[in-house]
């Protein structure tokens, strides 16, 4: 038979995704464990999240550099042993400083895995944060740091953050070049060891698991305090009024501009279709935003919009680097486009296209076991699990054109907008 190729093929149904099974248990001393088996694969992957992110420590970069020197030295392996033990068995180590919290992570061939977890624990419970690994690592922050300072995306992110937030408030996260000259080898190690709790800790095993590693986990991790941590101080947000917030960076060859107010948090009834809508607007490379501002007028290579959650709140923000003679009237385009979603209802062919971008999306997210296995502590993080995406997903399915143009009148009010540029 000959094939009409002018003819496109008819959609096919999106695909349902399927969640592998996962088995949890709980430590003696109240270490959670998470396990998300795979046998097809060869690797296995072991995360330990800690309760000790920037929110919690006594002044910045305390946090991070704790993490960053975890696998500098234990009282009987030396920093090259470490390296060389991992280099030795292909074994690659993670390690990331969020907001309230850490997170060590070793990707591992599956044979090798329970002398994986002997190693974290040795990282976790008896590091020495030795002083030169410490003054070498925050050197290089440093320069890190002031090479930061002269990007205007690194200005305009600080700055929506810390006028959203407030100056002072740890979502705001404000560094300064002295703040890497404060810290100290006793310092960081005092705040590490005050934030290990067992019960405040997670262990999340996905791959080729057998039963050697969770009897591993107990064994080595048995060791970690049990006594729980006290809640979280609440810590109020100082928001400055919203409007337009000029910063000079002279010399820039082009302006960064944020544009945004608070969010969705995770746990609203809102949340699905609100993703759906900040995929509509910008959240994807057919998005309205990126038809009007870099294909039809030219001012700039990409702009997106973005919904951040956090535990103790979300905000949203469009975020785009532009021609600095264009940054005005990028901002007029953007109103302009947030009115129309606000005023005209979308055409169902455009609203079919986002929710199967939007499902795509999500097909994404738990594409494998590794892919489960990061949503799941995402989602356990903010106290759901990885279903919830199969309940975004049905809730994305029934929004309508005109539901959608409701929820824009509700969250993204001009009105209570921050635009912030930055640019010569």
């Amino acid at each position: 038979m000959k094939i009409n190729r002018r003819t496109p093929p008819p959609p096919a149904p999106l695909a349902t995704p399927s969640l592998l099974p996962c088995q949890q248990f709980a430590l003696g001393n109240g270490l959670q464990v998470t396990c998300l088996h795979d046998p097809s694969r060869e690797l296995v992957k072991i995360d330990v999240s800690l309760p000790c992110g920037a929110y919690h420590q006594p002044r910045p970069i305390v946090a991070s550099t704790a993490l960053n020197l975890l696998n500098e030295g234990t009282s009987t392996r030396p920093a090259e042993e470490i390296a060389d033990f991992l280099d030795f068995h292909g074994a690659f180590l993670d390690l990331s400083c969020g907001m309230h919290r850490s997170e060590i992570g070793i990707l591992s061939l599956a044979r090798h895995a329970t002398g994986m977890i002997d190693m974290l624990a040795s990282m976790i419970l008896d590091s020495t944060f030795p002083r030169r690994e410490m003054e070498i690592y925050l050197r290089n922050k440093k320069q890190q740091h002031a090479d930061n300072m002269e990007k205007t995306s690194y200005l305009a992110r600080e700055a929506f953050l810390r006028l959203l937030h407030g100056e002072r408030h740890p979502y705001a996260n404000r560094v300064e070049a002295g703040d890497f000259d404060r810290v100290t080898s006793e310092e960081a190690r005092a705040f590490h060891r005050s934030r290990l709790s067992a019960p405040g800790c997670r262990v999340v095993l996905s791959g080729n698991i057998d039963d050697a590693l969770p009897r591993a986990i107990e064994r080595h991790l048995a060791a970690m305090p049990g006594e729980p941590l006290r809640p979280d101080a609440e810590t109020p947000t100082d928001p400055a009024p919203p409007g337009l917030y000029r910063v000079s960076k002279p010399g820039a060859v082009q302006a960064s501009l944020r544009v945004g107010k608070s969010g969705v948090r995770l746990d609203d009834e809102d949340h699905a279709p609100f993703q759906l809508l900040n995929m509509a607007l910008g959240g994807y490379f057919g998005s309205r935003l990126m038809s009007n501002i870099r294909e039809d007028k030219g001012y700039t290579y990409g702009i997106q919009s973005a919904n951040v959650n956090l535990a103790r709140g979300a905000y949203w923000m469009i975020l785009a680097d532009v021609n600095a003679r264009h940054a005005e009237a990028t901002v007029d385009e953007i109103r302009k486009e947030i009115r129309r979603l606000q005023e005209e209802p979308m055409s169902d062919e455009e609203l079919q296209l986002v929710k199967t971008c939007y499902h795509g999306e999500v097909l994404q997210t738990l594409d494998g076991v590794f892919a489960q296995a990061d949503a799941l502590k995402y989602y356990l993080e903010h106290g759901t699990d990885a279903s919830f995406c199969l309940r975004a997903l049905e809730q994305a399915r029934r929004c309508t054109p005109e539901s959608l143009m409701l929820l824009a009148r509700k969250h993204l009010s001009l009105d209570e907008m921050y635009t912030v540029i930055v640019g010569p």
